[in-house]
Formats: structure tokens, sequence, C-alpha cells
């Protein structure tokens, strides 16, 4: 599974995907530029007076307080910010999705019969309702996260899992989607849930590299594309 991942990543520079490797870094530094000032906004929001003890902290520090926090109140940006783009990223999919199925199974694998069109609506419906979920069990799960810190590193691999979990059926449901109906692909998901957690937690680690995390979306397709078309999984 590695080697299909390596060879994901080197299919990048083949001519029909580069126009779309700048749609995925724009539609990438869009998307974390929103999270950001999403999570600013809202951690923003939370008065000092909320916060146990922190009134006392500050009258204690004096000036030195104000840079400290500001210096933490970045730093936890930018962390949710890291910890969360996994799960909203995908929502540029539904630019190039398509495209990029058709452009891998033309070169590598020409014998197929034709899939079935998925519209830019369908991509972003169902982009936009794994968006939603991830959001949810990623904030619900914040506070074992962070209770987690202490036991390094069960935070990193709880992480790992849950959301490859959640990212693996995603990639793996849109891709089979277009060659087989929901049920069939559900049923195929199963009887493969381990590989497809495995991908899933590798695309989540992809996610998680700055710089890299501006393709992942390219890769994650291209990847589970791969995957999908694998003998092993439909053998």
């Amino acid at each position: 599974m590695i080697r299909t991942l390596f060879e994901a990543t080197t299919q990048l520079t083949d001519p029909p995907l580069r126009r779309i490797i700048y749609l995925s870094i724009l539609g990438s530094l869009v998307i974390m530029g929103f999270l950001a000032f999403g999570i600013w906004f809202l951690l923003s929001q939370i008065p000092l007076e909320s916060i146990p003890y922190l009134i006392h902290v500050r009258e204690w520090m004096g000036i030195w307080f104000n840079w400290l926090s500001s210096s933490f109140f970045a730093g936890l940006v930018g962390v949710l910010t890291l910890l969360l783009f996994p799960g909203v990223v995908s929502l540029t999919l539904g630019f190039f999705f398509d495209e990029i199925i058709s452009s891998v199974e033309a070169k590598y694998y020409p014998g197929l019969p034709p899939r079935r069109h998925q519209s830019f609506g369908e991509v972003t419906a169902s982009t936009l309702r794994f968006a939603n979920i991830t959001l949810l069990v990623n904030i619900v799960a914040l506070p074992i996260y962070i209770l987690l810190i202490f036991f390094p590193p069960m935070n990193l691999i709880l992480f790992y899992v849950v959301n490859g979990y959640l990212t693996g059926r995603e990639y793996f449901e849109l891709v089979g989607l277009s060659r087989r109906q929901p049920v069939e692909v559900a049923m195929l998901r199963k009887c493969n849930r381990g590989r497809v957690q495995v991908a899933g937690m590798l695309i989540v680690f992809l996610m998680t590299i700055p710089l890299v995390n501006l393709l992942a979306p390219v890769i994650a397709t291209v990847f589970m594309v791969h995957l999908y078309n694998s003998p092993k999984l439909n053998g």
C-alpha cells in the first residue's frame, strides 16, 4: 500500500493533472484560510473571566501575560487548523474529482467499462456531509486529544485512527459509487475494512504535513483509484 501511495505521488507530474494541482493548491489555501479565521473568531469570543484563575495569572505576570497569551493563542489556532483541516479540505474535490478519476483510469485502466459521471453537486454534497460529520466527531473528541497529551503518542494514535476511518470511507465510497451501487460499495468496503482504514490513515497523515497537505486531495484521489481497482481488493 505504501508503494501504491508513492506511485500516486509520482503521477502528479502527468500533464492532465497539472492544472488540477494548481486548483487543489488554491482551493486548499482558501479552505485553510477560512478554517483558521473561523477558529480564531470562535476562540476570541471566549471571555477571559470565564477561564478559572486566568485573571489572577494576568495580574501576576503583568505585561508578559499579553505576549505569552498572544503566542499561545496563535499556536492554538495553528494546531486546531491542522487538526481540523483533513476533515474539510475534501470540499475542494467537487471541482476536479471526476477529472482525476478519468485521467487515472484512461492511463492505467483503459480496459474498464464506462463509469457513471459524478456531477459537481453530487460530489460536493457528499464531501459536505463528510466534513460536517468529521468536524463534529473531532470537536467532541477534542477534550480527549488534549487529555492524552500527557500520554504520548496516544493522542496522535487516536486522531489518526478516528480520522483515518472517516477519510478512508469517504474517498473509497466516492470512487466506488462511480462504478457500483451504494449497497455494493458498502459491502466491498466492509470486506476490506482493514485496507480502507490503513489507506485513510495514510491520507490523513499527508493532510497533516504542511505544504504537502495542499496537494493531499489530489494524491488521495489518485491513491484511492488505484486501491479500488487493485486485484487484492476485488479478488
